[in-house]
């Protein structure tokens, strides 16, 4: 999805919401609140609002969320959701003077049966009280976090996860609670 797809789908009339996007290569990801389908506020990273529109053209997206009924508690001072929209429309416009590059279809890898997990495994679930317990530390942002950390340990939900994964699993989502309560949130679900 493009950010253009992104804009076109979720700053609609009657969307209340925060619009999360993951950039290729880059660790922080980009949020925009909505109200009322209009964008209002936009972070990433420490950059201030006016810095980060100057670098979404060189962005590549590498996937977008859309977390509805997220509250919206800062609004910039100057008109986003226009610069946004133009923004986009610059950037469809260059995409669409581009010559085309010949597609090829790769044909899928043979995919290999699942190993077993062998060794000391931890009950799926108390992985999935885990990740309960991440969004209620840190809100509804954790459900795509504790996602995208599972996914990159090739876990399954609802399936046993070598304890060894587990530790690295509660290490990574502990990375993203705030300093002040990192310690806690290790120490509670560290399998000791």
């Amino acid at each position: 999805m493009t950010l253009t797809e992104a804009f076109n789908e979720h700053l609609t009339t009657g969307q209340q919401g925060q619009l999360v996007v993951k950039f290729a290569g880059d660790v922080h990801l980009c949020k925009i609140l909505v109200e009322d389908g209009k964008a209002v506020h936009i972070a990433h990273g420490r950059l201030a609002p006016e810095l980060i529109i100057d670098t979404l053209t060189h962005k590549v997206v590498e996937w977008v969320k859309f977390i509805a009924g997220y509250p919206v508690r800062k609004k910039v001072d100057f008109a986003l959701h226009d610069i946004l929209l133009t923004l986009a429309d610059r950037t469809s416009a260059a995409q669409a003077e581009q010559p085309t590059a010949p597609v090829t279809v790769a044909t899928p890898p043979q995919t290999e049966p699942v190993a077993p997990v062998v060794g000391p495994t931890i009950e799926a679930e108390k992985v999935a009280a885990v990740i309960e317990g991440f969004i209620e530390w840190i809100g509804p942002l954790g459900t795509i976090l504790a996602e995208q950390a599972a996914s990159e340990l090739n876990y399954t939900s609802g399936m046993p996860m070598p304890e060894s994964s587990y530790n690295c699993f509660v290490l990574a989502l502990g990375k993203e609670v705030l300093d002040a309560d990192r310690n806690a949130f290790i120490d509670h679900y560290q399998r000791q």
